[in-house]
């Protein structure tokens, strides 16, 4: 199959799932195609006069996307794939790729994906509800807590715990920042920029492809809170790079199958994901610097004011904020009972599916995460 045809196919279905725009394909000075993305999608030879994305790839590192031999963000984080333009709408291309290998085929409802679902109500609520309120988070050295404790008291409970003392055997945790550069060298990410909380989830946010080396070089004098109260920049979520996969260990309580490839979070003090919930189990690594989580269970859904990115559910943000409370407006919080943990370097949160939580840095930070496809919660 020629790369028209692999493209118009790719493109097929996208506006099915709620992108909309122009994507540009360099595959060499001499080889480009583009692609519109409407309700429906065309794809033509050459450069459009004005592409929203433009996405630069070898023909073979494509091919290999396409045929799952490649992934697409280690071959950005690699520099072997360049992005230009609007980068919110780029980080949507995985998504795309993975409806087209999946089939492609239309969806029962177009999917916004800058709207505001109802969320649906999952099985950890109903786990939660059923047990007794939990006022702290417990907190285990790692060589006291076995695979087979962790597996019968927390795992099937649902009930977060922190191990310490978790990462003493990975090489990354062992260096210092400086050391850590040049492991960094020649890697790149994406960052998050201006008001990215207001905008939680939203392909609106400020994305820009960021050195991760001069990122972390940066983060001793990073830029304050605008005038505005925005946050400083934020290299959250980007998949850890296949080079560094050398520098961190598999956490041993699940299967390694059943891991997500492992993401990397970097920033300054002050950085602040919103209250939202995942819908998978999580195992949270905190390798430099010191985070604080604010948790609550899953069952607050209502009183917290949950809504979901997608008809179906899955990543559902809060409009209720912890730290400024409206009880006016969501009077049920008032019951609600938050934990808040502060993890420390070397500390390993086992979050379980369908806990909320808020995160923000209380200094300069380093973590990874593994999310993990453990069958529960749905």
């Amino acid at each position: 199959m020629d790369l028209q045809s692999i493209l118009s196919k790719l493109f097929a279905n996208a506006g099915a799932v709620g992108i909309e725009g122009v994507f540009q394909f360099v595959f060499s000075p001499q080889l480009a195609y583009w692609s519109e993305v409407k309700a429906s999608s065309r794809t033509e030879v050459g450069r459009h006069a004005s592409p929203d994305v433009t996405i630069e790839v070898a023909e073979q590192d494509f091919l290999g996307i396409m045929a799952g031999m490649a992934n697409v963000e280690e071959l950005f984080a690699s520099g072997r794939l360049k992005i230009g333009g609007n980068m919110g709408l780029a980080t949507m291309l995985p998504q795309i790729i993975d409806h087209a290998r999946n089939g492609g085929g239309a969806v029962a409802e177009k999917v916004d994906m800058n709207k505001r679902y109802p969320t649906p109500p999952r099985f950890s609520e109903k786990l939660t509800a059923s047990l007794p309120t939990q006022v702290n988070v417990e907190r285990r050295a790692r060589e006291e807590l076995s695979v087979t404790e962790f597996k019968s008291r927390y795992l099937p409970h649902g009930i977060p715990v922190v191990i310490s003392n978790a990462l003493h055997d990975w090489p990354l945790f062992k260096l210092s920042r400086e050391e850590s550069l040049v492991h960094f060298a020649e890697l790149q990410g994406i960052t998050r920029h201006g008001d990215y909380v207001k905008k939680t989830f939203s392909t609106e946010r400020d994305f820009r492809s960021t050195s991760m080396a001069d990122f972390i070089a940066s983060l001793d004098s990073p830029a304050g809170k605008g005038a505005d109260g925005e946050p400083p920049a934020y290299m959250g979520n980007n998949i850890l790079p296949a080079a560094l996969m050398q520098q961190i260990k598999y956490p041993a309580y699940f299967d390694t199958p059943l891991f997500i490839p492992p993401r990397i979070w970097i920033g300054p003090k002050g950085t602040l994901t919103p209250l939202h919930r995942d819908d998978t189990d999580n195992l949270f690594a905190q390798v430099w610097g010191q985070k604080t989580f604010t948790l609550a269970a899953p069952h607050h859904r209502e009183a917290l004011g949950t809504w979901s990115t997608a008809p179906e559910g899955g990543l559902d943000g809060c409009d209720f904020n912890p730290d400024a409370p409206d009880y006016q407006r969501f009077p049920k919080a008032r019951d609600v009972t938050f934990l808040r943990v502060t993890l420390e370097a070397g500390d390993l949160l086992f979050l379980p599916e369908g806990w909320f939580h808020q995160v923000e840095s209380v200094s300069t930070s380093l973590s990874v995460n593994f999310w993990v496809n453990s069958g529960r919660g749905w």
